[in-house]
């Protein structure tokens, strides 16, 4: 074939995956938004998620109930009055799971712990042991939270009190297998100031107030716009502690966020970056193969 035509043939095939990828793409990810709420706040300001929708059901778990096993099965009802609401039907379910590498128990990486000046609102709390502090070990610590939701479309607001905040107390959002938001501690640190002069210092829990006050304690909120979270994986790969409580979800028929915005942590959509990929290599503008995001959420 002469050199000419051929370069004609391969701008035209690359042209023609470029169409076709537009037409089978998946939708942009979802959009989402990250936030803290006021110095002080232990769980979710549900008024003000609440605010201007007809639905908007929600619930709370403490972990009142989890005796340390490596799962655990929440309805997010155990919290005591005013923190769930199913008035319209509804149902949350959520599974928690203890990563492939992540032991549980006394001395596990993800324990149970009493309430004390590191965590706690009410009661227990999970703690999560990077697993540089447990003998100066590799590798990432984490569980996951797979949520589903009955009597309503999905769960579009998950929420989470972070104690004793560490830089690599770690959280990533998904949807179904796409990646929609991650959240690192240490973006939360830089906005939130640092100890002892920012409000957000010290345990604000009745009976430890003011105590670990070299360390700052913020509810962290996910607001997912126009989509839905199916799962949330907890992770540490340093020498702390993920210290955390009072998870929440909601399901919100016309739902915005609350409080001082983090960022929106929208992640690229794995199935649109492979098919694009495809294309440019038929341009000759890529020279290598790129690693997509894993097909299987990513418990280590």
């Amino acid at each position: 074939m002469h050199i000419f035509a051929f370069r004609n043939a391969r701008t035209w095939f690359a042209a023609t995956l470029l169409t076709l990828a537009a037409s089978i793409a998946p939708a942009q990810a979802d959009t989402v938004q990250i936030t803290y709420s006021p110095a002080g706040q232990t769980g979710p300001n549900t008024a003000a998620i609440c605010a201007g929708a007809s639905v908007c059901d929600y619930g709370m778990e403490n972990f009142s109930a989890w005796t340390g096993s490596s799962t655990f099965t929440s309805y997010f009802d155990d919290a005591g009055a005013g923190t769930h609401n199913t008035l319209d039907g509804s149902t949350f379910v959520g599974t928690y799971t203890a990563g492939r590498n992540t032991t549980t128990g006394n001395g596990g990486e993800w324990v149970k712990q009493p309430q004390n000046i590191y965590g706690g609102v009410t009661g227990p709390y999970p703690e999560l042991y990077g697993p540089k502090a447990l003998g100066g070990g590799s590798g990432t610590a984490s569980y996951g939270l797979a949520l589903s939701a009955a009597g309503v479309p999905g769960v579009n607001y998950f929420g989470v009190w972070i104690s004793a905040l560490d830089a690599y107390n770690n959280l990533t959002i998904y949807d179904g297998q796409n990646v929609i938001a991650q959240f690192n501690a240490a973006t939360l640190q830089a906005q939130l100031g640092s100890c002892p002069a920012s409000a957000y210092c010290g345990n604000p829990t009745l009976g430890e107030k003011g105590a670990d006050n070299g360390e700052l304690f913020a509810y962290v909120n996910v607001f997912d716009l126009d989509g839905y979270i199916t799962n949330v994986v907890f992770s540490d790969d340093g020498a702390t502690g993920f210290e955390s409580t009072n998870d929440a979800v909601a399901y919100i028929n016309t739902v915005h966020s609350v409080g001082t915005v983090l960022g929106a942590q929208n992640v690229g959509e794995p199935g649109t970056l492979a098919i694009f990929g495809v294309a440019l290599i038929g341009l000759g503008l890529v020279r290598r193969r790129q690693a997509s995001l894993g097909s299987a959420l990513p418990l280590g």
